[in-house]
Parts: C-alpha cells; sequence; structure tokens
C-alpha cells in the first residue's frame, strides 16, 4: 500500500499555500515562477501533473480557480493567454470552462467534487444551471455559518473533508452527507480557522502551509488519509 505523504511548504514565499494553488487527483496549478524544488515535491506528493500559470493577470490561482478530476472552472476575467496557456498545459481529458459572473473567486465560493457542486448562494439560478450542465455534477446553492465565501471554510479531497471550527455540528453532518466523505474541524498555519487557504492536496497527498503545527498536521493527516 502506498503510504499516503504529505509536507509543508510556502509558495512564493507565503504559508497561505492554498490561496496560490489548487489540486484534483488529474492535475494541479500553481504560480508561475514557482521554485523548480518545490514544482518536483509537489508533483511527486500529489502525483499529478503541475501547471505553472496566472490567473487575471495575479497568481492567486487557488482564490479564482476551482476543479474536479474532469474539469476546471476559471472567471470571465482571465485573460486570453492565459486561458491558452492553460488549456494547451492541462491534460487533453480536462475541460476548461469560463463562469460569465460577478462572482470571479471561484475558489472562495465553489466546493466541487466529481459528484457534487455545493456554490454560494450568492450565484445566480441561471449561473448554477450553467455550472451544473459544464460539470455534470448535482448543483447545491447555500451558505455556510451564514457565509457566502463557502469554498473557504471547506478543504475536501475524494477521502474527507476538513471545516472551519466554527460550523455547527448540523452543518457537518449536511456537508458529509452531501459530499459523500466523512469530514472534522481543523486549523492550519498555527491556527488559522480557514482550511482551504492554507492547504493543497489531492486523494494521493497533501501539502500545508510552513507554519502549520504538529497537532494540525496530524489532523490534517487523520481526515484526509484512505481509510
Amino acid at each position: 500500500m502506498r503510504i499516503f505523504p504529505g509536507d509543508r511548504i510556502d509558495l512564493l514565499g507565503n504559508s497561505s499555500i492554498g490561496i496560490f494553488g489548487m489540486a484534483t487527483d488529474s492535475y494541479a496549478l500553481v504560480p508561475q515562477n514557482t521554485k523548480p524544488q518545490v514544482m518536483e515535491k509537489a508533483a511527486e506528493i500529489l502525483n499529478v501533473p503541475i501547471v505553472g500559470g496566472t490567473l487575471v493577470n495575479s497568481h492567486l490561482l487557488g482564490i479564482f480557480a476551482v476543479g474536479n478530476s474532469r474539469t476546471l472552472l476559471i472567471p470571465e476575467l482571465t485573460t486570453n493567454d492565459e486561458y491558452e496557456h492553460l488549456r494547451h498545459s492541462l491534460p487533453e481529458n480536462i475541460g476548461l470552462t469560463i463562469i460569465d459572473s460577478k462572482i470571479s473567486a471561484l475558489g472562495n465560493t465553489i466546493i466541487l467534487t466529481d459528484k457534487v457542486a455545493l456554490i454560494s448562494d450568492e450565484f445566480t439560478s441561471l449561473e448554477g444551471k450553467f455550472i451544473e450542465d459544464e460539470t455534470d455534477v448535482e448543483v447545491i446553492r447555500t451558505s455556510l455559518m451564514g457565509n457566502h465565501v463557502i469554498g473557504s471554510l471547506i478543504f475536501q479531497t475524494q477521502n474527507g473533508f476538513l471545516a472551519h471550527p466554527n460550523i455547527s455540528e448540523e452543518e457537518l453532518d449536511w456537508l458529509s452527507d452531501k459530499l459523500g466523505v466523512e469530514g472534522n474541524y481543523t486549523t492550519v498555519n498555527r491556527g488559522t480557522p480557514y482550511p482551504r487557504p492554507g492547504i493543497i492536496g489531492n486523494s494521493s497527498g497533501v501539502l500545508v502551509g510552513s507554519d502549520t503545527t504538529g497537532p494540525e498536521m496530524m489532523r490534517i493527516y487523520q481526515v484526509l488519509s484512505p481509510s
């Protein structure tokens, strides 16, 4: 059995690695000019192709993009050059879809798996239907903790999910039902309560921000390791 790997890293000198990158079971995105040794470590731990680039003329790929193993969603503000770079760098079987919405921070407002998309209730019904058609998964418009930025409150893989410590037990149970995996509360980067901005991972492995403590890493590995 392959040991579930993980490590602490920085991206662009910052421990909030999840705002700069994201991963699925088919690919991962990191900022352009990420150090080669970090790219190599990410490829080894996540076991997927690593694509470097920008979105909306910024390095904040984890804020602007969200995806699953079949699809990558990017905002309408993506430049033509950025779109073409992604189209030619991602695996050929990955769908690349532009979401035309006033909401550009897709990573902060969508939780996307291969079976369901939980999207902020600030998306319109028409936008939800478009996302459903493009991803071919069930779409549910919702908020969590009364917060519309639901993508920053949850980090999920096919193995499990991590939640903001203030999410209620009822919402945690609801998330487990909808995502189809068990979850638990965590902090990252020495007490930060928002999981996604501090983590990049998939079902093969996990990278956490360099400020993450030993007990935080133990909790993260416990939830995200294959059962």
